[in-house]
C-alpha cells in the first residue's frame, strides 16, 4: 500500500497582512466535517473532556440530510467525527451511506480511540457503506501504558478493533485505508513505553498492513490545554486560508470556526434555522473575521489560548 499524502498543504512563505481582509465567503470548502456525536467514554490526559460543558448527543439521521442539503454539492473529504468518539453511534454505517448517496465524489471518513464494542460485521457496513479512511489514535503498547493515556482499561477492546480494521484494508485495498498516529510529540512530554516497545509495536502494525503512522504534536486544543506558545502576530487561516476552506458543524447543527472550539463557544449559527450562506454571510461571522484580522480576541477565550493555524 502506498503511503497516505498529508492532509495539510504546505507553511506559506508569506501569511497576509493582518489589515488584509478577505472577500465573502466563496462557500466551497475542501473539507466538510459532521459531528455524528461528541460522546467519549475516555478521558485522555492531553484532551479537555474535563471542561466540555456543552449538551452531549447524537446527531439524528434526518439533521444529517439537512446539513448535507445546506451544503449543496461537496467534492472530497468528510470526516464524519468530532469532540466525541464517533464508533459509540449505532446510525455510524447509514450516516455513511447517506453521505455516499448524496454526495457520490467524496470521501467519508473518521478519527477514532476504537474506544467502543462495534460488532465486526458492523464495522464491515461503514465500509462497504463508503467508508474509504479510519485515522486511529492507538496510545500504549499495553494495558498499563494503554491505561495511562487514556484513562480506562480499554486496551483489548481497542486491538480486537484495530484487527478487525486490518483485515477489511485487506479485504478492500482500493477502497479503504486504516492509518495509526503514533504519540503526539511534546519536549515536554513523555510517550508512553519504551523505545522496545515503541519498535515491537511498529512491527506488529506492519504484520496487520498497516505501514503509514503519523505522529503530530500536541497542541493547546484552543483554550483547553497550555502546551504552546500562542502566536498573536498572523490572523489564523480560520479567516483567510486551510481552515476557512474547512466547513465545522456539531451535532446540534452550530457551525463553528474549527475542531479546536471543543465546547462550540464560538457559534456563526445554526443550519435548523440558516442556510450556509445566511451563516457564513453573516454579522456574526463578518465580526469574527474583523476581529480576528485586527487581533482584538477578547471575546474569544479559545482562540486567545490556541496556537493558531497559519496554513494557506
Amino acid at each position: 500500500m502506498s503511503q497516505t499524502p498529508t492532509l495539510l498543504p504546505p507553511r506559506p512563505s508569506e501569511a497576509p497582512a493582518s489589515s488584509s481582509l478577505p472577500g465573502p465567503h466563496p462557500l466551497v470548502f475542501s473539507e466538510v466535517r459532521i459531528e455524528n456525536t461528541n460522546r467519549c467514554g475516555y478521558k485522555c490526559f492531553f484532551c479537555p473532556r474535563d471542561q466540555h460543558t456543552r449538551d452531549q448527543g447524537f446527531m439524528p439521521l434526518e439533521d444529517l440530510a439537512l446539513v448535507l442539503e445546506r451544503v449543496g454539492e461537496h467534492r472530497g473529504r468528510v470526516d464524519l467525527h468530532g469532540f466525541g468518539e464517533p464508533l459509540l453511534d449505532r446510525q455510524l454505517a447509514d450516516k455513511i451511506a447517506l453521505v455516499r448517496q448524496r454526495w457520490p465524489q467524496s470521501e467519508p471518513c473518521i478519527y477514532s480511540t476504537l474506544g467502543a464494542r462495534v460488532k465486526p460485521e458492523e464495522i464491515e457496513r461503514m465500509v462497504t457503506n463508503g467508508l474509504r479512511q479510519v485515522e486511529v489514535s492507538f496510545y500504549g503498547f499495553d494495558a498499563e501504558t494503554y491505561r495511562q493515556v487514556h484513562a480506562v482499561n480499554g486496551f483489548e477492546m481497542a486491538k480486537r478493533n484495530l484487527e478487525t480494521l486490518c483485515r477489511l484494508q485487506q479485504t478492500y485495498p482500493e477502497t479503504f485505508q486504516v492509518v495509526v498516529r503514533a504519540f503526539p510529540s511534546h519536549p515536554d512530554v513523555d510517550a508512553p513505553g519504551s523505545p522496545e516497545e515503541v519498535e515491537a509495536f511498529r512491527h506488529w502494525l506492519a504484520d496487520l498492513g498497516v505501514e503509514t503512522v503519523r505522529e503530530r504534536e500536541l497542541h493547546n486544543y484552543g483554550n483547553g490545554r497550555s502546551y504552546n506558545a500562542v502566536d498573536t502576530e498572523i490572523p489564523c487561516s480560520v479567516t483567510w486560508g486551510y481552515r476557512r476552506r474547512i466547513l465545522q458543524v456539531t451535532w446540534d447543527l452550530h457551525v463553528i470556526p474549527c475542531c479546536f472550539d471543543f465546547n462550540a463557544e464560538v457559534r456563526f449559527g445554526n443550519l435548523r434555522d440558516q442556510s450556509l450562506e445566511e451563516i457564513l454571510h453573516g454579522p456574526v461571522y463578518e465580526q469574527f473575521i474583523r476581529d480576528h484580522h485586527e487581533n482584538r480576541l477578547e471575546d474569544y477565550p479559545v482562540c486567545l489560548g490556541c496556537e493558531r493555524c497559519h496554513l494557506a
